[in-house]
C-alpha cells in the first residue's frame, strides 16, 4: 500500500510538470507566431498622423479600425490564433453569464470596507513582485518604496488589510508586472490571446500572468493547492467591476469577440501613448 501511494504521488507530480510544460510551450508558440510589428511604429503612407488606423492581422485577413487616441502612428497587431481565441471566448462567455457574473453581483453587495480590505490584502501580498519588477527595470528607488510599503502595511496595516503607507506616509502604490519588465526591455506584445476565465490578453501578458501565478509570495503563508485557490479568488475579486459591465458591453456589437479584441488593443495604444507622453514630460 505504501509503495502504491508513493507511485501515485510520483504520477501526480509528473502530471503537474507535464501540464506546466504544455502551458509554457503554448505561450512560446504564441510569441513565435507574432511578428515584430506588434512592438514597432509604422508610419502611414500619407504621413498624416491624424488619420492613423489600427491594423489587426488574422487568418481571415486584416481588420482595420479607427484609433481612439490621436496623433499616434499606425500599429499592426497579430491574431494568428483567432480560431482558438474565438473558442476560448465562447467558453468564457458561458462561464461569465452562468457562474461568475451572478456571484459578482452578490460579492458587490458586500460592505465596501470588506471589499476594500480584501483588495488591500492582495495588493500588499504582491508588493515583493512589484519591487522585483521595478528593480529589473532599473528603478531602484521605486523598488525600495515597494518593499517599504510591504513592511509597513504587513505590520501596522494588520497583514495588509489597511493601507497606512498611502494614507499616513503618502507612499503611493506602484504596481509593476513581469510584462512591464519585458516591455521595458523591448519585448513585443506577441499574438493576441484569450485566456480561460481571464479573457483578453496577449502573449507577453499571458506569460507574465502564468509566471507570477507559479512564483507567488502567497506560498510563504499557504501550501498548494490552497495557494491556487487564494490566487483564483484574488483574480476574481479584481475582475468583479469588469464582469458587472460585461453583458452591457457585449450587447453593443454583433461580433462580441471582435469588439472585445479591438477594445483591448485600443487600450494598449492608449497606455503606450500615455507612457510616451510621461517620458517626454520628464525629459
Amino acid at each position: 500500500m505504501e509503495e502504491s501511494g508513493k507511485a501515485l504521488q510520483v504520477m501526480h507530480l509528473a502530471a503537474d510538470k507535464a501540464a506546466t510544460l504544455v502551458i509554457v510551450a503554448f505561450i512560446a508558440l504564441s510569441f513565435g507566431c507574432a511578428s515584430q510589428s506588434s512592438s514597432e511604429q509604422i508610419s502611414p503612407p500619407n504621413g498624416d498622423s491624424a488619420n492613423d488606423s489600427l491594423v489587426v492581422a488574422t487568418p481571415e485577413g486584416t481588420d482595420t479600425l479607427e484609433p481612439t487616441v490621436v496623433g499616434y502612428s499606425e500599429q499592426q497587431f497579430e491574431d494568428p490564433l483567432e480560431g482558438f481565441n474565438r473558442a476560448m471566448f465562447g467558453f468564457n462567455d458561458v462561464v461569465y453569464r452562468y457562474a461568475l457574473i451572478p456571484v459578482a453581483r452578490g460579492y458587490n453587495h458586500l460592505p465596501s470596507p470588506v471589499r476594500t480590505g480584501v483588495s488591500n490584502f492582495f495588493a500588499n501580498i504582491r508588493e515583493p513582485w512589484n519591487s522585483l519588477n521595478h528593480a529589473l527595470q532599473g528603478e531602484g528607488k521605486q523598488a525600495g518604496r515597494n518593499l517599504g510599503r510591504f513592511v509597513i502595511n504587513s505590520t501596522i496595516g494588520l497583514l495588509g488589510l489597511f493601507d497606512p503607507a498611502t494614507h499616513w506616509l503618502e507612499m503611493q502604490p506602484a504596481r509593476s508586472t513581469l510584462g512591464d519588465s519585458l516591455a521595458h526591455h523591448d519585448v513585443g506584445y506577441g499574438a493576441f490571446l484569450v485566456l480561460p476565465f481571464i479573457g483578453q490578453s496577449d502573449a507577453r501578458s499571458g506569460f507574465s500572468t502564468f509566471t507570477e501565478s507559479m512564483i507567488t509570495p502567497l506560498e510563504a503563508i499557504t501550501d498548494r493547492p490552497q495557494t491556487g485557490y487564494w490566487q483564483m479568488f484574488n483574480g476574481y475579486q479584481q475582475a468583479v467591476p469588469s464582469l458587472l459591465k460585461y453583458e452591457e458591453l457585449k450587447a453593443q456589437s454583433e461580433d462580441p469577440y471582435r469588439y472585445f479584441r479591438n477594445q483591448y488593443l485600443q487600450n494598449l495604444l492608449r497606455d503606450q501613448q500615455y507612457q510616451k507622453e510621461s517620458e517626454t514630460q520628464d525629459e
